[in-house]
C-alpha cells in the first residue's frame, strides 16, 4: 500500500481540479470527532485555521479527484512520505463504514447521499476532508486499508466558516439523519438554504 501512494501520477481536470491515480483515502461516508486542536487550511488568500477532526476513511486504489492547491496539498499528489495517503473523492455508491464493521459490499456498504438540513444548524460542525492528509492506520479485521484523516470542522471548499444553519449532502450514516449532528463528511459544496418550508428529514 505505501508503495502504491507513492506512484501516484495524475491528469489534470481543468482548473485546479486534478486526477490522481493510486491509493487514495475515501472519507465521503465518515463521521469524524473533534481532536481539540486547530488544522491550518490552504485557501485562495493564503492560510487559515480550523478546529481539527479526526476521520477513519478506507484506502481505495484508482482514480480520485484532487484540488492539490487546496486542503493542505502541496501542489502534487504525491503523499510527503510512505504512512501517509491524502484523502481525495470518487463517486461510489458502496463505501466501506465503521458502523457496518467495514463491509466491502452489499446493503451494509451502501452509502446513499442524504440531505441534512438547515434547520438543524448542523453547519459549523461538519467536516471537509477533501485534499488533507491523512496517516495510513492498518486495516480492518477483515483486511479492508484504513486512514486516519485529520480535516478541518465547519470549513466550506472555499476555505471560508460554514454558518451553522446550512444545509449539506453527506454520504455517511446510511439515511439515518442523526448523523448529520456527528461531524460527517460532505462530499457537496454546504449550501445555504433559503427555502422557508425546508423540513428536516
Amino acid at each position: 500500500m505505501a508503495g502504491a501512494a507513492l506512484a501516484l501520477d495524475a491528469d489534470k481536470l481543468g482548473g485546479n481540479l486534478t486526477i490522481c491515480k493510486g491509493a487514495y483515502a475515501l472519507c465521503a461516508a465518515a463521521t469524524c470527532s473533534p481532536t481539540g486542536n486547530q488544522i491550518n487550511v490552504r485557501t485562495s488568500s493564503g492560510w487559515a485555521s480550523f478546529a481539527e477532526v479526526n476521520c477513519t476513511c478506507p484506502i481505495l486504489n484508482g482514480d480520485a479527484i484532487a484540488d492539490v492547491n487546496a486542503g493542505n496539498m502541496q501542489g502534487s499528489c504525491s503523499p510527503p512520505d510512505s504512512q501517509k495517503i491524502w484523502s481525495l473523492y470518487s463517486p461510489q455508491l458502496e463505501i466501506p463504514q465503521e458502523i457496518n464493521n467495514w463491509a466491502k459490499s452489499g446493503r451494509e456498504a451502501f452509502a446513499p447521499p442524504q440531505w441534512c438540513s438547515a434547520k438543524l444548524n448542523a453547519g459549523e460542525t461538519i467536516s471537509n476532508c477533501f485534499s488533507f492528509l491523512c496517516d495510513i492506520a492498518g486495516s480492518a479485521p477483515n483486511g479492508v486499508p484504513l486512514a486516519t484523516c485529520h480535516c478541518p470542522m465547519g470549513e466550506s471548499f472555499g476555505g471560508t466558516k460554514v454558518p451553522a444553519a446550512t444545509a449539506f449532502l453527506t454520504q455517511a450514516g446510511q439515511l439515518n439523519n442523526e448523523v448529520c449532528k456527528q461531524h460527517p463528511v460532505t462530499w457537496y459544496n454546504p449550501v445555504t438554504a433559503r427555502d422557508s418550508s425546508e423540513t428536516i428529514k
